[in-house]
């Protein structure tokens, strides 16, 4: 129900991959979704489509809207030449990789998070995510919990078994409106 008008919103502005129509939007959001969902957000703020990138560097996936994504640095691989599309993403993951969607919608706009605060659980942020998460956060359009915590990832097996630091397909829609929202 916390979801429900947000996903109209995200429904009536196009920003619904057909990869995520009729699935449950309870359920984690794997690394594809998530690429496919930034994609889109990126196409309809700009109104342009890219090019997928070649030759394909992934043995793992032939998606070319993860292609495209990848040409324009939206995304990387788990490795050199492995995407792993069905991997849940993580929400340092979705802070970092709409950081990028941002930056190629607007890619001479000001990206500073001078002043922005340090979460509590700054220290388990991984470095490469920890510009995206500020920024996200300094837009308002990925919150930490009711206590400031951003959650960036499992850390414990039991964090993991628990979903502990995960997005589910319904909340990074939500991320990509207020993207929307905020870049339109």
């Amino acid at each position: 129900n916390w979801a429900t008008d947000e996903l109209m919103k995200a429904n009536g502005y196009g920003l619904i991959p057909d990869i995520l129509k009729n699935v449950d939007m309870t359920k984690p959001i794997t690394r594809e979704e998530f690429c496919e969902l930034a994609l889109v957000l990126y196409e309809k703020t700009t109104g342009t489509t890219p090019q997928p990138y070649t030759p394909n560097p992934f043995t793992d996936t032939t998606n070319p809207q993860i292609l495209k994504a990848f040409a324009l640095g939206i995304t990387k691989g788990t490795s050199a030449t492995t995407f792993t599309p069905d991997k849940t993403i993580s929400r340092q993951e979705c802070a970092t990789m709409l950081f990028r969607t941002i930056k190629a919608i607007a890619p001479d706009a000001d990206y500073s998070i001078a002043g922005v605060p340090d979460f509590p659980d700054q220290k388990d942020i991984d470095s490469w995510a920890a510009d995206g998460a500020k920024y996200m956060s300094k837009l308002g359009i990925i919150k930490g919990d009711s206590k400031g915590y951003f959650m960036p990832k499992a850390m414990t097996s039991a964090q993991e078994a628990s979903g502990y630091g995960t997005a589910t397909r319904e909340a990074a829609v939500l991320m990509s409106v207020r993207t929307f929202e905020v870049k339109r």
